[in-house]
């Protein structure tokens, strides 16, 4: 094999690697995420959390993070909105009753921190 034929194969395998890597990441950030707000905001507002940005209009709030739902990503955004929520989740996984309740907590305990 020529160093021409060599440098053009390997030019051909990073080309095709970089464009099923860039097929799957794009994928993954597809699926949108919806917070439903205790209480609504008054004005549009951008809240960053567990490295995604949250835009809350009323009492709803949608962004495409690169994570799991989870407690502890709903915590998270409860925190840094200094809000509870009552729903959190995607289409097809939504956070129960009790994962909202435990997500809830985590106002509750920074509430107890600020006051000490």
């Amino acid at each position: 094999m020529s160093l021409k034929t060599a440098a053009k194969t390997l030019l051909a395998a990073v080309v095709i690697s970089g464009a099923l890597f860039s097929g799957v990441a794009s994928a993954r950030n597809e699926q949108v995420y919806t917070v439903r707000l205790a209480a609504p905001v008054a004005e549009a507002t951008r809240v960053i959390a567990d490295n995604a940005l949250w835009n809350c209009q009323g009492d709803t709030c949608v962004a495409r993070p690169n994570h799991g739902v989870s407690v502890r990503s709903c915590r998270q955004f409860v925190r840094e909105a200094g809000a509870p929520v009552s729903a959190y989740g995607a289409e097809g996984r939504q956070l129960s009753a009790d994962e909202i309740s435990r997500c809830n907590a985590a106002l509750d305990s920074q509430t107890l921190q600020a006051a000490n």
